[in-house]
């Protein structure tokens, strides 16, 4: 069975969308962890009679929590403003094997700028630059417990941190189909000023920059 995970905090327009689609299109079991929303998130979620669990609010922390309350032996991490390919759960186990453990979608904008799309078209190639947590992760249970999962400590850049040490006991997959992504970050900042905190945050991360002077960095130019 695949457990989808997401982690919500005040999403309850997006899942309104998300959690019939993912329905309609065969999702077994559904986790939301809600990290303490404000908003209606989780009574939009009971209304669609998902599993809704309480976390202490961070992603790391959240998905973890999620995957102590999943059943499936596939975990399928999920934000709740993106929309896999209608056939996510066949594509993931088609393309789950013994040397194959964890991988993720290609991503899509929606939208129609030329800049967006051009960053979307990358997201088809393996490596770590071209990896967002908007593209989805799926992952075997027990490649994520011999990972001890998401890195608790971390306040950004977990889902990176987690794929860059999957690499080194698995290979991974990009399905080449698309996850449909939300451009509000982008909507919001501007796209240049976006995409710009976005790489000196990575570039920042992989040099091992603290944290803490990351996230104020990228809290101060997308403020």
């Amino acid at each position: 069975m695949i457990s989808i995970i997401i982690p919500v905090i005040n999403e309850e327009e997006n899942l309104q969308r998300l959690l019939p689609y993912l329905k309609e299109n065969g999702a077994e079991e559904i986790i939301i962890v809600d990290g303490g929303s404000s908003d209606k998130s989780r009574k939009v979620a009971e209304n669609f009679l998902v599993k809704v669990i309480s976390s202490a609010k961070g992603r790391a922390k959240q998905m973890n929590a999620g995957v102590d309350a999943a059943k499936g032996e596939i975990l399928y991490f999920v934000h709740a403003d993106s929309l896999p390919p209608k056939s996510f759960s066949a594509d993931i186990l088609a393309h789950l094997s013994e040397k194959i453990q964890f991988g993720c979608f290609r991503s899509l904008f929606d939208t129609k700028n030329k800049f967006l799309l051009l960053n979307s078209y990358f997201s088809r190639f393996k490596g770590m630059m071209f990896r967002g947590g908007g593209q989805t992760l799926w992952i075997t249970r027990d490649l994520y417990q011999r990972l001890n999962g998401y890195n608790e400590s971390l306040k950004l850049m977990e889902e990176y941190d987690f794929i860059k040490r999957a690499t080194k006991l698995s290979d991974y997959h990009v399905i080449q189909k698309d996850v449909l992504v939300s451009t509000r970050t982008y909507d919001e900042h501007g796209n240049f000023r976006t995409q710009l905190v976005y790489g000196f945050v990575m570039f920042g991360f992989f040099r091992g920059i603290h944290q803490d002077r990351l996230l104020k960095f990228a809290k101060y130019l997308l403020k």
